[in-house]
């Protein structure tokens, strides 16, 4: 019991680190993008704004797509390494090989994962407002930071709050490019296996 307890542990926590990692390069182009093309919608004319607000967008639209897509064929891979080895053990691999393999809540789980310090930094600004969290936001979280605020200056100051409606962008892509990833390497796969078997019956 207390075996299986420990070896449910170290899954949970390999299960983590594969969501942590995965969402480690999208975080890390979100503080690139925002700190470098989203900046630049901080400019007093309104066509810098908008033009650097939507193209920075996309580009960590992009960088999401690409990440998840990655993410999603290394998952499937993984799972279809798992199921061959628990073929060659009767059914009884090793649990730790089960670690890192597909699903589709992790789509939306690394996403998310990768939102978490936005999320935080937002909440505190939202409820005790500072210069710090503020610049941060700017700097770093500017996806989400600057839209509201270019809105805002049109139609005037918008809530704090709604800054967290754009975590649904990130969320939503990483998730449907991971399971887009997975489906194109089961496909390939599949297609790679009927070749084989086609030129195995060549043979004979």
């Amino acid at each position: 019991m207390r075996k299986n307890a420990e070896i449910n542990k170290k899954i949970i926590l390999a299960e983590i680190k594969d969501i942590i990692t995965g969402a480690a390069f999208p975080f890390m182009l979100q503080l690139i993008i925002s700190a470098s093309v989203i900046l630049f919608a901080d400019y007093s004319e309104a066509v810098m704004r908008v033009v650097a607000l939507v193209f920075g967008e996309l580009l960590l639209i992009a960088a999401y797509v690409i990440f998840g897509r990655q993410n999603g064929l290394t998952a499937f891979r993984r799972a279809v390494q798992s199921e061959k080895i628990s073929e060659l053990h009767d059914g009884d691999a090793p649990q730790r090989v089960k670690a890192g393999e597909y699903a589709v809540w992790k789509g939306f789980a690394i996403g998310f994962a990768s939102v978490i310090p936005f999320i935080l930094l937002q909440f505190v600004q939202c409820v005790a407002p500072n210069i710090v969290t503020e610049f941060l936001l700017k700097y770093a979280f500017g996806w989400a930071a600057f839209p509201f605020i270019v809105i805002g200056q049109a139609v005037g100051e918008l809530s704090q709050w709604l800054n967290f409606i754009w975590i649904v962008v990130p969320i939503g892509v990483h998730a449907a490019a991971y399971v887009y990833g997975a489906k194109r390497e089961e496909i390939r796969q599949r297609k790679a296996a009927e070749m084989q078997a086609a030129k195995d019956k060549r043979r004979r």
